[in-house]
Parts: C-alpha cells; sequence; structure tokens
C-alpha cells in the first residue's frame, strides 16, 4: 500500500469516525431534553397533589368566617395559620396560603409565613394570575417556569380550588417552591448539550485541521530532506582541494538544477568586473552583463554592522512591481538576491531567476537559496580569517614586546632614582661637611619624590588595567586646583628659566564639583611633559575656557602648549595606548614611565570629555582635553569678582618682555575697571613713567633683557619715591634678592599670574595695611602641648620617621609594634591617649582587627577616640575598608606632613 492509499484511507476511516460522533451527540441531547422534561412534570405533578392536599386543611364554612381584617383577632383565625404552619413543615414547601377572589384582584386570607412580610386579610388586593384564574374557575393549574408573579420571581407555584356544600368555587390553596433545582437542572442541560455540540465540532475541525498538517508536513519534509542532501554535497565540495571557482560553479549548478530554475549566477563587488560564475538551464539564458551586475549590486549596503542583518530580495513578477520594472530589459520576469558579506564586507550578490516565465518563490525556495549564498559567503571569508589570525598574532606579539619594553623601561626608571637615593645616602654618610649633606638630601628628597612619581604611575594603570579605577567627585575651587598644579612644576620651570602663563576664561564657574584631585593629575601630567620636552628659556602656556554649559554642566576645555622638540606623526598614534611610548628605548634622552598620557586619557574619559594632540616635529606640541564638571556653590565669595575698591582712578603700569604676559594685564584691567599700561623693557617704562608721571602701581618682571626688573625697580623708586607701589613679579623666591634690591620692592609675586594673585595684591596695596597682613600658614609653627598619641607601627624606621616629623608639634608619642600591642596599651590607660595612629599591615595583629577590639572593648572613651589610618594602602577600597572597621580617617605613605597636621587639627587642641 503506497503513502498516499494511507492517506486517503486514514482521511475515510476518520469521517466515519466523526460521523458517528456527531449522531451519538445529538441522540444524547434528545435524551437529556427528555430527561430534563421528565424532572420538570414530575415536579409539577408533587406540586399540584400538594395544593390540593392543602386545601383539604380547611372548610368553606370556616373560611367563610374570616372576610374582614378584624376576623384576625378570631382563635379560628390563629388555628388555620397552625395548621398552614404545621402543613409547610412536614411538606417542605416555602409558602402555603388560601386566597379568594376580591374585588379587582385576588385577597390574601392566610399564610403560613412567620415573617413581617406575611400576607393575610389586611394585605392589599394583588393581580389574579393565570395560574390563580385556573383555580378559581374550578380547576388545580401550576405557574410554570417563568410565569412568575410580580415580586414572586424564582418561585413555582400550584393552585387547588376550595368548594363549599353546594359545588361552588369560594376560595383556592396556593403553595409555592424554589424554582432553583429545575432552573438548575434545565440550564445544566443547555450547558451539556452545547459543550457536546462543540466539542464534536472542536474534534472534528481539528482532525480535519491536523491531517492536513500531517500532509503538508509530509510534503515539506521530503522536500527539506531533499535540501538537506543538496547542502550536505555543497559542503562536501566546499571542504575539498578543488579551485575556487569550481566550487562556486559546482554550488551554482546543484541550486540551479534542485530549483529548475533558468540561470544561476554570482555577480562581483562593485566596482569590479563580473566574475565567470554562471550556470544555465533549459532555454536560452545569456550570461549577465556588467549593467546587469551593476544594478543587482546597487540593491545593498556596501558593508554590514554590528549584528546587522541583509535580507535577501525577491520578487515573482517584475512587471508587477514598480521598483524591479527595469529588470524586464535585462530579460529577468522572476528573481531572488541574496546578497554576500565576508566579515563585514560585500562580496558580491546570489542571482537565482526565471528569464522565460514568472513564479512564486516559496519560503522553502528563500531559505535554500539564502543557505547557498551563505556557504559560498563563508568560503570567500575563509581567506579573510586566516589573514585576520595571522594579525591577531602578530598583534599580540607586539602587545607582549610592548609590554616587555616596558618592563625594561620600568627598570631602568626605577633604577636611576633608587641609584640617586643610594648614592647621594652613601656620600651624606662619609662627609661631615654640612653644606654637602644639605645638598645630598635635597638630592635625595627629589629622587624620592621622583620615585613615588613612578610607583603611583605604575599602580594607577594597574587599576585602569583592572578596571578599577573610580572617581572622587568633590566641591572645589578651579583656580586653587590650578595653583596647586602651578606650585608643584613651577620649580622645574624655573630651573630651566621658561616662561610659563596661565590665561583662565573669566566665564568658568570659580567653584566646580568633579574628582579634582584626578584634574590635576592631568594637568600635571601634560605641564611636566611640556617642561621636560621643551628646551631652556623655552615658552609654555596653560589656558581654560568654557565651551558650553547645559543645566548645571559645564563644558570645559583646557590645553598646555609649548615650544619643545614636537612629536612625529607615526609617534602620536601611539602617545595615548597603554604600555607604549613614543620612544621607548632605555637610552632615550628624557626619562618618564610614558604611562602618564594613557592614565590622563582614561581620567578625561571617566570625566565625559577626550584629549589629542596637535604638533609637528621641532614645532612644539599643544595637548588639549575637555572634561564636563558641575557648577558648584563656593561657600566664600568668588575671588575673581569685583572687589569692593574703587578702581576707577587707579593708574596702573605692567612691565614685561613677553607680549602674551602685557595682553594678559589689559585683560584683566579692563575686566576690573582700571587703566592700564603696559611696556616691553625697562627703558620704554621710565619713558612712560617721565611722560605720564608717576603710577599707583607697577608690575615689573623680574627678568627682563637689557635692563631687569630690580634695575628698572630701583630707578622707579629714585622718581617716584613711594609714590608708586611696586610688585615684582618672578618665578624666583624673593628670599634670593639682595637687601638692597629688596627695599626697592614693596610686594612679590610669583609666576604665572592668576586672577586672585592680582586682586589679592590690590587688595592689601589699598584695602588696608600691608604690614598687618596675616603670616602664611606654617603647619611648622602649630603645637599640641600637653597631647599624647599612640603610634601602632611595625617598622622601626616608620616609626622614628613620624616621631620626628611630629617633634616640633611637642606631642606626646608612645609607640606600639603591632596591633595586638595597641590593643594592650590602649585597654592598660584609655584615658591617657588623645588619637591612635594605626598602620593596618602589622604582625600579631593587622589594625582593621586592631580598630574593631578597642571600639568593641567597653571602655572608657573606645567608642569616641579618634583612629586614624597611617598606611601605603591608598587604593579608594582601602580607604572604605578603614572607615568600615572603625577607624576615623586616612593618611597614606610616604607621609605627607601636612595631610598629618590637617587630622591633628581636627581631633586635637592646639597650643
Amino acid at each position: 500500500m503506497t503513502k498516499h492509499t494511507r492517506g486517503n484511507l486514514a482521511i475515510l476511516l476518520f469521517l466515519i469516525s466523526s460521523l458517528l460522533v456527531l449522531v451519538t451527540v445529538i441522540f444524547m441531547s434528545f435524551i437529556i431534553d427528555s430527561v430534563s422534561d421528565f424532572l420538570k412534570d414530575n415536579l409539577e405533578s408533587r406540586l399540584l397533589a400538594t395544593s390540593y392536599a392543602a386545601a383539604s386543611l380547611v372548610s368553606a364554612e370556616e373560611l367563610a368566617q374570616l372576610n374582614e381584617p378584624a376576623d384576625m383577632e378570631k382563635p379560628l383565625f390563629a388555628d388555620i395559620r397552625a395548621r398552614l404552619i404545621d402543613f409547610g413543615e412536614e411538606t417542605g414547601v416555602l409558602f402555603v396560603y388560601y386566597m379568594r377572589e376580591g374585588e379587582g384582584g385576588a385577597q390574601f386570607i392566610v399564610d403560613n409565613d412567620q415573617t413581617e412580610n406575611q400576607d393575610d386579610l389586611a394585605s392589599p388586593v394583588i393581580e389574579t394570575e393565570p395560574g390563580l384564574a385556573i383555580a378559581f374557575g374550578g380547576r388545580a393549574a401550576t405557574a410554570g417556569l417563568g410565569n412568575y408573579s410580580e415580586g414572586y420571581a424564582g418561585l413555582l407555584s400550584a393552585f387547588a380550588p376550595i368548594f363549599d356544600a353546594e359545588g361552588r368555587v369560594v376560595a383556592a390553596a396556593g403553595v409555592d417552591i424554589e424554582d432553583e433545582h429545575v432552573v438548575t437542572a434545565r440550564s445544566a442541560a443547555t450547558v451539556m448539550r452545547i459543550l457536546l455540540l462543540t466539542s464534536t465540532a472542536f474534534v472534528i475541525i481539528s482532525g480535519l485541521f491536523s491531517l492536513r498538517l500531517y500532509q503538508k508536513k509530509e510534503i515539506d519534509l521530503q522536500k527539506r530532506l531533499k535540501q538537506q542532501e543538496l547542502m550536505s554535497e555543497l559542503s562536501r565540495s566546499f571542504i575539498s582541494v578543488a579551485e575556487p571557482s569550481d566550487m562556486v560553479n559546482n554550488a551554482l549548478r546543484l541550486t540551479g538544477e534542485f530549483l529548475g530554475v533558468t540561470r544561476v549566477w554570482l555577480s562581483a563587488p562593485t566596482g569590479a568586473a563580473p566574475e565567470s560564475c554562471l550556470w544555465a538551464g533549459g532555454g536560452a539564458a545569456a550570461p549577465p552583463g556588467p549593467e546587469l551586475s551593476a544594478r543587482v549590486n546597487g540593491a545593498f549596503p556596501l558593508t554590514q554592522t554590528g549584528e546587522e542583518h541583509v535580507p535577501i530580495l525577491h520578487c515573482d513578477d517584475v512587471s508587477l512591481e514598480l521598483a524591479f520594472a527595469d529588470m524586464d530589459a535585462f530579460g529577468v520576469k522572476s528573481f531572488v538576491w541574496a546578497p554576500l558579506y565576508a566579515a563585514g564586507v560585500f562580496r558580491g550578490v546570489l542571482s537565482v531567476e526565471e528569464n522565460l516565465t514568472t513564479r512564486r518563490w516559496t519560503g522553502s525556495d528563500l531559505q535554500l537559496i539564502g543557505l547557498v549564498g551563505s556557504v559560498i559567503a563563508g568560503a570567500a571569508a575563509r581567506d579573510l580569517i586566516d589573514q585576520e589570525r595571522l594579525k591577531a598574532v602578530e598583534r599580540a606579539r607586539s602587545a607582549s614586546q610592548a609590554k616587555g619594553d616596558f618592563l625594561a623601561n620600568m627598570s631602568h626608571e626605577m633604577r636611576t632614582p633608587m641609584n640617586a637615593i643610594i648614592g647621594m645616602t652613601t656620600i651624606a654618610e662619609n662627609t661631615a661637611d654640612a653644606g654637602k649633606k644639605d645638598y645630598c638630601l635635597k638630592k635625595i628628597e627629589s629622587a624620592s619624590t621622583h620615585l613615588l612619581g613612578i610607583i603611583n604611575d605604575i599602580l594607577d594603570m594597574s587599576k585602569i588595567e583592572a578596571n578599577k579605577f573610580d572617581l572622587s567627585p568633590v566641591e572645589f575651587v578651579f583656580e586653587d586646583m590650578l595653583r596647586k598644579v602651578i606650585n608643584v612644576v613651577n620649580f622645574r620651570v624655573s630651573e630651566k628659566e621658561q616662561e610659563l602663563t596661565v590665561r583662565i576664561d573669566e566665564n568658568i564657574p570659580s567653584a566646580l564639583v568633579g574628582d579634582d584631585q584626578r584634574l590635576a593629575q592631568v594637568v600635571a601630567n601634560l605641564l611636566g611633559n611640556a617642561v621636560k620636552f621643551t628646551p631652556e628659556h623655552g615658552l609654555l602656556r596653560l589656558s581654560a575656557r568654557l565651551t558650553g554649559m547645559e543645566d548645571e554642566w559645564c563644558d570645559i576645555e583646557m590645553s598646555v602648549s609649548d615650544t619643545g622638540i614636537g612629536i612625529a606623526p607615526e609617534q602620536q598614534s601611539r602617545l595615548f595606548t597603554s604600555f607604549e611610548q613614543a620612544d621607548s628605548g632605555t637610552a632615550r634622552r628624557f626619562g618618564g614611565t610614558g604611562l602618564g598620557l594613557a592614565i590622563s586619557r582614561r581620567i578625561v574619559e571617566m570625566m565625559g570629555g577626550r584629549i589629542w594632540v596637535e604638533s609637528e616635529p621641532e614645532k612644539g606640541s599643544v595637548f588639549t582635553f575637555t572634561v564636563r564638571l558641575l557648577r558648584g556653590q563656593p561657600a566664600a565669595p568668588d575671588t575673581t569678582a569685583a572687589i569692593p575698591l574703587n578702581l576707577s582712578d587707579l593708574r596702573a603700569l605692567a612691565v614685561d618682555d613677553t607680549p602674551e604676559a602685557l595682553e594678559y594685564f589689559t585683560e584683566m584691567a579692563s575686566r576690573l575697571g582700571f587703566a592700564c599700561d603696559t611696556a616691553d623693557g625697562g627703558r620704554q617704562a621710565l619713558e612712560l613713567v617721565a611722560r605720564n608721571g608717576c603710577y599707583d602701581i607697577c608690575f615689573i618682571d623680574k627678568n627682563m633683557p637689557g635692563m631687569d626688573g630690580i634695575e628698572l625697580s630701583r630707578r622707579i623708586r629714585e622718581t617716584c619715591g613711594d609714590k608708586s607701589v611696586i610688585v615684582m613679579v618672578s618665578g624666583s623666591d624673593r628670599d634670593i634678592l639682595s637687601d638692597e634690591a629688596a627695599a626697592c620692592i614693596d610686594k612679590f609675586l610669583p609666576k604665572p599670574l592668576f586672577p586672585s594673585g592680582i586682586l589679592d595684591c590690590l587688595h592689601e596695596c589699598f584695602a588696608f595695611d600691608r604690614a598687618s597682613a596675616p603670616p602664611p600658614d606654617d603647619v611648622t609653627t602649630e603645637t599640641f602641648a600637653g597631647c599624647r598619641i599612640l603610634l601602632a607601627e611595625d617598622v622601626e624606621i616608620n616609626r622614628e620617621i613620624v616621631t620626628a616629623l611630629l617633634e616640633p608639634a611637642l606631642l606626646e608619642i608612645d609607640c606600639a609594634e603591632n596591633g595586638l600591642e595597641a590593643v594592650a596599651m590602649f585597654s592598660a590607660a584609655p584615658e591617657l591617649y588623645d588619637m591612635i595612629f594605626m598602620d593596618v599591615q602589622m604582625p600579631e595583629m593587622d589594625g582593621y582587627e586592631a580598630t574593631r577590639l578597642i571600639r568593641a572593648s567597653g571602655l572608657p572613651r573606645a567608642d569616641t577616640i579618634p583612629i586614624v589610618a597611617m598606611t601605603a594602602n591608598v587604593f579608594r577600597e582601602d580607604v572604605e575598608k578603614c572607615l568600615a572597621a572603625g577607624m576615623n580617617g586616612h593618611v597614606g605613605k610616604p607621609i605627607d606632613l601636612s595631610d598629618v597636621f590637617i587630622h591633628l587639627r581636627r581631633y586635637l587642641p592646639r597650643t
């Protein structure tokens, strides 16, 4: 028996079974209706019998005595009611009552209702319902389902006549029961009938649909098996050692023969000549020309980005679709185009065509053509993948080499300051000359600072590589942040006699919210590089401007320019890459880790900005970066605002050989509203003084060619005496001036100049007596006599350093060598100590555990004594761990004395 015969037999058997089920269901429906009617008729018969029984409980003569509401006081009325109550309880009916015909309707006589709703002679006349009317006519009757009296819905009623001795109807007895059971039974029967018919129809329809799906699935399965055989053959052909063109042509042939189409061909990428990959079936199908190839290729994008899927295109009849109407000119009636992409790049189109007639392409056809296109594209991508693999291997080798070079450079960079530290220590030990010792100590300090910078760069880079580099936003004063950076690099600027100028856009808010330390790190890196790679007497410039503001967000652009050696274009591409340097040889002219720019790029990107460089060899460089910061709310007035002085009559003179410095003075004077003349040298300045008279204040650069600032100050003082306030502007300390030179100068301003510095100078010169100005803050002048601290530190030299540094503060210091000893010393005398400095990593017991034990000891002051971590663990998570253990603060190692004094001021009383 064939599959076709078996399929037809299955359909016939299913139809016969469905017919039998349908007949059975209809027959069961009739049975259900019969049973329902039988139940109803049986109930009505029982109800009629009950009404007759109720009629026999009373005589016509008794009812004749009950006519008026007053008759309800007769004992007979109560007796008849008692009979009805007993009857209702015995028979289980809901209501039993007597009624007679009244004027305009029916009048209740008495019922068995024992509630306030009872019906009796006092009740109003009601409308005579049909069943009751029949009873008044002399025959018993029932009220069927739905024939309810007004106000008595849901009750089944039966009525029986009551005759007198002469056979006349004098009243009727009525009984009521709830129709709940009958209605429920009939509703259930109706629902059952509907469910049977619906279920039967659903089963028959589902069966027919299943048979249809089975037949369709059988057909699809056969076709899919053939497609799988085709794909297997294609796959085998593409993993063979045959030529690529032969493999592609074989794939086109197999596809065309399977689909039975006119032509299958492969176009070339856009702009290339058509490839000779063509299969033509029956009919006169000419090879496609370059115009057709260009038309097909133009339907698809040249690149495939991300996970974007470029769908295949198909048309059943080109004459019916306007977008493809031009294909008829190429002899194409119907087609499917499958684009081929390898590594996201367009490689051509697999075109399957009908040239003689139209064709309706099925989903199976489109799937097959798409799969064939994928196989061909995969073969085309094989060479690309091999090439990418070789490139990846080369990149990995280069990265490994870069890290190896980086480690070699780090070894060189760290050994250089270490060599200086060890060498200068040896020299200092072997000399008795105090001046030579001081010289060695300064070199050791410089080398130590340099070594610490290298270590910090490496740690920052390691955090970036581990994706643990975080920002800590705080509110800060923008100009103060820049001033601190300048103070760090200014010494090196002075050493190389370079000129550094700073320009700050007045529109930048004075207070901002962001990570000021990380921002300062970027500026310091760029300035440090500018100083390093700029020769002596070079020019450096730091500028900051507001480029935009949205809500409370400020977009700030900062740039550092120099006149240094510049950077070649091929080196610029590696500047901001981890473990890459523009010059990675250890014998290069300039030192440094090369990590500063990579770290700076990461910081800038985390602040919502970017960083770039513009440079030419031997023409200097300009490093620019942008950041996005929130506007802050400064507690103190903005120092760049107009000061409460009347400056309109102020006459100032600015003397500097740098045009940019003079331009800056002119801008500041215009902003503050006073007149300022400028001179580019001493001779021109003296001419201005001779022509215009003495100025109220003179800002004079110290280092100028020809006549320096000191000589110019002396000559102005000889001319003007005390009429002019002379302010010396220089990057050097005032201490280097001789007593004679210092006598000519009233104020000293360090370069580069900041707006707040100029304003402070004007305040001091014209707002109050300069002699009353407070002395500069010096932590070494603060003392805390009478206070005792406990220092927990396991390294002896660290204990000596802290003790020596804090000696001028007049503190009493007790030392513990580990956490266990620190807990014991505090427990022995908790009232003795005012503060505890706690190292974290110690033997026996670390600082975390010691702090927790002290806090939980319950001793006096255990909860309140300040405990500050003093440790080399300086990462953000380390600080948070210290605070979580119960410590009040954190001081990093190497120890910065100013940080220590911040905590001392916070927790100890000063003397």
